[in-house]
């Protein structure tokens, strides 16, 4: 089965950078950089903390759901569009493996999608130099500020030394934009790429348009309720990972953001039991289709 799904990964991964599929594929990359530099032509003058919740919500929310949208939820139906379902299903193991092949393509044209959006748009950034890694730097130094009196640092620590003045813990824990760029971009890859090979195997004969109706509802406004079923979304996890990568206090975002300023709409746990959480979410979603796939009989006519 493992030689057969390398097989057909490599054949679709070959197909896929067809001549018009990949000028589509290169629009949906481009348009993060072509939406900055608009804001920046615009003059627009951004939180830096908008900007990282612009960028997350474009790459990993938009490059690369598009990217898995049109090259996994349509598996199934090609293959019964395409008169191919009956030779691939007659062969030993040959639907899982159509289904792990088609799988890592999307995996891996939504990761290539996702970094080479990132690595063009980081420059466009109007970023300053203090929220390079942009940390929530809400207290930001003042400029031409006086050094504080030894009566003052008493006050502030009890020996009286600047060595003992608290940190900002932003920005020596919280992770460059372009890195936990990346690693939402990796973790949305794997995930996503499973609900839609789960909503492709159920909803075959109309898979794209209920793929989307299903992300909008489900991932769009489901999981952005403060209640408890936001937790069975990929959404909910993903996001609340970033902010822990970002290490953002939401008590202290601008008013811009403050419609997430609700602690119920990100997890409360950790960042592994988090990636554990997303694990599980996503292994459910595959053996799902798996099962739906080997004892479900599909007919060529039903896409017709």
């Amino acid at each position: 089965m493992l030689q057969s799904s390398l097989a057909i990964y490599r054949y679709e991964l070959k197909k896929s950078f067809s001549l018009g599929t990949t000028f589509l594929w290169i629009c949906v990359i481009v348009f993060p950089t072509i939406l900055q530099l608009l804001i920046n032509i615009i003059g627009s003058s951004l939180p830096d903390e908008f900007t990282g919740v612009l960028m997350v919500g474009m790459i990993p929310g938009a490059v690369c759901l598009m990217t898995i949208l049109s090259s996994m939820a349509p598996y199934l139906n090609t293959e019964l569009e395409g008169n191919t379902w009956p030779y691939v299903a007659v062969r030993p193991h040959g639907r899982t493996a159509l289904m792990l092949g088609k799988y890592f393509v999307s995996v891996t044209r939504s990761i290539i999608a996702g970094v080479l959006a990132i690595a063009i748009v980081m420059p466009t950034l109007n970023l300053n130099e203090s929220s390079s890694h942009v940390p929530l730097a809400i207290a930001k130094p003042v400029a031409n500020a006086q050094p504080l009196a030894k009566s003052e640092l008493q006050d502030v620590t009890p020996n009286g030394d600047v060595n003992d003045l608290p940190t900002d813990k932003y920005q020596d824990t919280a992770l460059p934009l372009w890195l936990a760029l990346s690693m939402m971009v990796v973790l949305s890859s794997f995930s996503y790429s499973t609900l839609f090979c789960l909503l492709g195997t159920i909803m075959h004969k109309k898979p794209m348009i209920l793929a989307i109706i299903y992300t909008l509802l489900i991932e769009g406004v489901i999981s952005m309720l403060p209640a408890v079923v936001n937790a069975f979304t990929i959404n909910f996890y993903l996001r609340s990972i970033f902010l822990r990568a970002m290490n953002w206090n939401l008590t202290d975002l601008p008013d811009a953001l403050s419609f997430i300023n609700d602690p119920n709409m990100f997890s409360q746990a950790t960042t592994i039991w988090d990636l554990i959480s997303l694990t599980v979410l996503s292994g459910i979603f595959l053996m799902t289709a798996n099962s739906l796939l080997l004892n479900r009989e599909y007919h060529v006519g039903e896409t017709l």
